[in-house]
């Protein structure tokens, strides 16, 4: 199978580059306005493939219709995955190399090292040619300029969840396996609770795992607060009328994987009728890239109102997680930066974004 990207002015126009190719055989597997990097090429990019003869016969002559074109569409999202990453990587330093000479010639090497932090390439488009405007209109320095654009891109909300008028305030943090929802509960629970003489109840739903709860329940024991392991969303709304008296209330919740998102549907759509419950999407800021955004997208069901990033300490780049948060218009609320309870979670702050993002200076400017 042969799977390309074809550009131009009109999609119709790049479809046509496509059936010059590829022939009349040529299966759209997308079409979408052409990223920065590549808007020289085209203003639209459309994915097409050929499958040869060969391929299609391959297959069982009894299978049907419908389960050669799942498989087909299987393969297909696949080598689309597959293509964005390629794409992502062979693009990195196209940002200037394509584009008319440069007003402010220092945009190249900033360029090189918002990459270099693994800041989504788009956004360090859009970010970069904003300052290029800015620094054309006034006497702004590049260095300055950049760094105010990108506070101005950073979005951060250290707030648990907003006040509620009466009843207390409940929180329930998801994520997928791993991400550290438990613990970070527990340090939830010591900065956001017992500190500010709040009570606090933990409430589990993780019944997925061997002894799920039981962690929470020791955590819960040491601290002090009220505990109740629940098995489903009939008992965790009763366990939420029950709450008198607790100002706060976390709800630890099972890490679903990508295969376990058909047993979060009850809870998702138990959520959706509860705005009052405010969500946090538990991420590790060492994800790579393309598997961050993969795996916000399938928690988008859950709507949740912030982003909290764990494993800040085991990553280099936060870019990954600074971009997922710009492309999603969503704040960042906490970052883990640890396993100490309750020491290692901080609130997320503008300035500490920008500490995390910054790369080093090139060392032409170091030796400057």
């Amino acid at each position: 199978m042969r799977i390309k990207s074809f550009y131009g002015n009109t999609v119709d126009a790049a479809v046509a580059l496509a059936r010059r190719e590829f022939g009349e055989e040529a299966i759209l597997v997308e079409s979408r306005r052409a990223p920065l990097e590549a808007r020289h090429l085209g203003e639209y990019e459309v994915v097409c493939a050929l499958v040869p003869e060969t391929e299609t016969t391959a297959a069982s002559p009894a299978a049907e219709p419908g389960a050669q074109e799942a498989r087909l569409a299987k393969e297909l999202a696949e080598m689309r995955r597959q293509l964005d990453v390629m794409g992502r990587t062979i693009t990195r330093s196209a940002w200037s190399s394509t584009r008319r000479p440069l007003a402010v010639p220092e945009l190249s090497d900033w360029h090189a090292r918002l990459m270099a932090a693994d800041v989504d390439g788009e956004i360090v488009g859009q970010i970069l040619d904003t300052v290029e405007r800015r620094c054309a209109e006034e006497s702004a320095g590049v260095g300055a300029a950049v760094m105010a654009e990108i506070e101005r891109r950073t979005l951060v909300s250290a707030t648990l969840a907003p006040p509620a008028a009466d009843g207390p305030a409940i929180v329930v943090l998801a994520g997928p396996p791993g991400a550290g929802k438990t613990a970070t509960l527990a340090k939830l629970a010591v900065s956001c609770g017992l500190a500010e003489r709040r009570p606090v109840k933990l409430l589990s739903l993780d019944d997925y795992r061997v002894g799920g709860a039981d962690q929470l329940r020791s955590y819960a024991a040491i601290l002090g607060a009220g505990f109740q392991a629940l098995d489903n969303t009939g008992a965790l709304s009763q366990a939420l009328a029950e709450t008198h008296g607790k100002p706060l209330i976390l709800v630890d919740t099972p890490g679903y994987g990508r295969r376990d998102m058909d047993r979060a549907a009850d809870l998702a759509r138990f959520l959706a009728t509860r705005p009052a419950i405010t969500v946090h999407l538990v991420l590790t800021a060492s994800m790579k890239s393309a598997d961050l955004m993969a795996v916000a997208e399938r928690f988008e069901v859950f709507r949740p109102a912030g982003l909290l990033f764990t494993r800040v300490d085991e990553t280099l780049c936060f870019g990954t997680a600074f971009s997922l948060s710009v492309r999603q218009g969503k704040p960042i609320s906490f970052l883990g930066t640890g396993q100490d309870i309750p020491d290692d979670l901080e609130p997320a702050t503008k300035g500490r974004i920008l500490n995390l993002l910054w790369p080093p200076a090139p060392a032409a400017q170091q030796a400057a």
